[in-house]
């Protein structure tokens, strides 16, 4: 028996397969975690900081692939974020255990991605679909890793760096206020297309 779809969720619907090109790429994504912790237990700072140059390039990669090739996935859209969530979670709950970066800035960015997450899996319990990542939040994770990269290239760097100071403090607010934008995107379109499908 045929289950049809409702026209408003139809259009968040995406392909089933799994070993996609994208999907793929996300998916290393995540492995980079392990050897960007083993370089910050090892003081290894400007490999840590080359190995956010590469997650970042595979973030913008593998959508990138996805829309050209119009392989976009129900997997995709799980897999892509939480690659990220994974990266920069570990990350940062490790660069915590070593005094890189602030306890209050580590908790909003875990705070924000639990908050996602739950989001996630009520809509896909409620909806049927995965919703797919939002602009403000793609922008966001990508200024989270800038705000990480320069508070690693300052751990590797003796001497005055004062100036990199001030654009770490001006990116954490700015990673702040786009992960607050994205989570009210985020928010508003789950309790919209809720609404419509009632």
């Amino acid at each position: 028996m045929e289950t049809t779809v409702n026209p408003v969720i139809s259009k968040y619907r995406a392909k089933d397969d799994i070993f996609t090109p994208s999907n793929l790429i996300s998916i290393m994504r995540a492995m980079f975690v392990l050897p960007a912790i083993f370089c910050i237990m090892a003081q290894l700072y400007f490999l840590v900081a080359a190995i956010f140059i590469a997650a970042v390039m595979t973030d913008l990669l593998d959508g990138l692939i996805a829309r050209k090739t119009n392989s976009v996935t129900e997997l995709g859209k799980i897999v892509d974020p939480l690659a990220d969530k994974i990266f920069i979670g570990l990350v940062v709950i490790t660069m915590a255990a070593y005094d890189l970066i602030p306890i209050w800035f580590i908790a909003i960015i875990l705070g924000r991605d639990l908050i996602i997450l739950a989001g996630g899996w009520w809509a896909k319990k409620k909806l049927g679909v995965v919703l797919p990542s939002n602009y403000p939040g793609k922008i966001a994770v990508i200024t989270i890793s800038l705000t990480l990269f320069f508070i690693i290239i300052r751990a590797g760097i003796s001497g005055n760096t004062s100036v990199l100071l001030q654009l770490i403090v001006i990116l954490e607010w700015a990673s702040i206020a786009l992960m607050a934008v994205s989570l009210w995107v985020y928010g508003n379109r789950l309790y919209s297309l809720t609404a419509r499908v009632r």
